[in-house]
């Protein structure tokens, strides 16, 4: 890649960040949380059930954070734990209905941003705007996948 793709990038990245309004500390969509903080709630009000080593996996997110993150949520009532059986030490991430009301508002903001932002452009320029997310989101994925295959070891693993 030459640089000034690279650099392209970077600051699109840096645009966008800022553009989204996610770079304040806390106050996120109306809450206390933090953006990283309110993406962890979100995560697990749309997937319902979800352990936390699914949800480091998930989010690519550091499990030591997440786990202070969660600690956090239970102690503030949002979320519960539960053992998920037959599988060891894996615990089942449960919103509390105060969690749930949380992720209902973060997901009120969300839509509420978009549409105070974009709500004046054309269905036309959505539509482009949609296209091209589209495309970065399946280039993305296109290049996770082959680094994935690069990292996969050739032979199957053979039992000892």
């Amino acid at each position: 890649m030459n640089d000034c793709a690279m650099k392209e990038i970077r600051r699109f990245n840096r645009y966008y960040t800022a553009w989204l309004d996610v770079m304040n500390e806390g106050s996120y969509m109306d809450t206390d949380l933090s953006w990283p903080e309110a993406r962890i709630l979100f995560e697990i009000y749309i997937c319902p059930d979800i352990t936390a080593t699914g949800l480091c996996e998930h989010l690519r997110m550091d499990k030591g954070y997440v786990s202070r993150v969660l600690s956090k949520f239970e102690k503030n009532g949002l979320l519960t734990r539960q053992t998920v059986s037959g599988a060891k030490g894996q615990k089942r991430i449960i919103l509390t209905d105060a969690g749930r009301e949380e992720s209902e508002r973060i997901d009120r903001g969300g839509d509420r941003q978009i549409e105070d932002k974009l709500g004046c452009l054309d269905e036309d320029t959505v539509g482009q705007l949609c296209r091209a997310m589209e495309f970065i989101e399946e280039t993305l994925s296109n290049l996770e996948r082959k680094e994935e295959s690069k990292n996969e070891h050739p032979c199957p693993e053979i039992p000892v």
